[in-house]
């Protein structure tokens, strides 16, 4: 019954996490629609001027860094209270084992999102 509920729990954080992201994304999509109408340009503007100036979209590795962390240390503090609320070892270490593997994906979208920001930089793009 508990690992039904942890996988619940699981389930719901991830689900949680990609709606929370695409929600921002949107916001921040609505905010730049807002800005473009309030300078008077039209969205045909917008896409001769991204077409002439070869902008591409730019994936957010550092909110995807700072989202999986934030998910690594949920999974730190659900493996805690597995350990010492239900002392199931192997649950706790299911738990770690994931706590472990999602820093190590946040730390690599950070440090992506840092290499990229530097190569833009010194390259001229």
């Amino acid at each position: 019954m508990t690992k039904q509920v942890v996988f619940l729990i699981l389930v719901g954080a991830i689900i949680l996490t990609f709606l929370f992201a695409w929600l921002f994304y949107q916001k921040v999509k609505s905010r730049e629609r807002m800005f473009l109408i309030d300078k008077g340009l039209t969205l045909e503007d917008v896409l001769k001027f991204q077409k002439e100036h070869n902008i591409k979209f730019v994936f957010p590795w550092f909110n995807l860094g700072i989202v999986t962390i934030g998910m690594s240390i949920a999974f730190f503090g659900i493996a805690f209270l597995i350990r010492y609320l239900e002392n199931d070892l192997e649950l706790f270490k299911g738990f770690l084992i994931t706590c472990i593997i999602s820093i190590c994906l946040g730390i690599s979208s950070l440090t992506i999102h840092f290499i990229d920001k530097t190569y833009k930089r010194n390259h001229g793009r």
